[in-house]
C-alpha cells in the first residue's frame, strides 16, 4: 500500500484553526481568573468548566476537526479504521482522566491532589501520537519497506 502525502501547507491551514480556537478558549479563561482576581470571588464550578471545555475542545479539534479538513476520513482503508478506533480510544481514557482531576479541583479531597489523572492523560497522548501515521496513512504498512527507508 503506498503511504498518503499529506500537503504540509494544508495541514499548516487545518492547524491555524485548531490554534485560533484554543487561543480563544485560553483569553477566556485567563480573563475569567484575572475578574476572579480582581472581584476576589473564584466560582469553582465556572473555572472548572472552562478548563473542561478547554480539553474537549482541544481533543476535537486535533483528532476530529483536522483530520476531516485534511480528507484523511476519505477512503480510510481497514488499517486506518484500526489507528483511529485506538485513537479514539485513547481520547476516551486521557480526556476522562483529565475531567476526573478537574473535578477534584474544588474538592478537598479526592482527584485533585493526585497527580496520577495527569500522568495517565500524557501517557495517552504519547501512545495517540504512535498511531497517529497509521490512522492518517502516512506510515508504509510493510516493516520492510520502512527499514529500507531508515537505511
Amino acid at each position: 500500500m503506498e503511504k498518503r502525502v499529506i500537503d504540509p501547507e494544508k495541514r499548516r491551514e487545518a492547524q491555524k484553526l485548531t490554534t485560533r480556537v484554543i487561543i480563544g478558549i485560553t483569553v477566556v479563561i485567563a480573563l475569567y481568573v484575572a475578574y476572579a482576581l480582581i472581584t476576589k470571588s473564584l466560582n469553582i464550578l465556572i473555572f472548572e468548566i472552562l478548563l473542561m471545555v478547554f480539553v474537549v475542545a482541544y481533543v476535537v479539534l486535533n483528532d476530529f476537526v483536522e483530520p476531516y479538513r485534511l480528507g484523511i476520513f476519505e477512503g480510510m482503508t481497514l488499517g486506518q479504521r484500526s489507528g483511529f478506533m485506538k485513537i479514539l480510544m485513547l481520547d476516551v481514557v486521557g480526556v476522562g482522566a483529565v475531567i476526573y482531576w478537574i473535578v477534584g479541583i474544588g474538592g478537598a479531597e479526592g482527584a485533585g491532589g493526585s497527580l496520577l489523572p495527569l500522568l495517565i492523560y500524557i501517557l495517552t497522548v504519547q501512545l495517540k501520537r504512535k498511531f497517529r501515521p497509521e490512522f492518517e496513512g502516512t506510515e508504509s504498512e510493510d516493516p520492510e519497506e520502512e527499514n529500507k527507508e531508515d537505511l
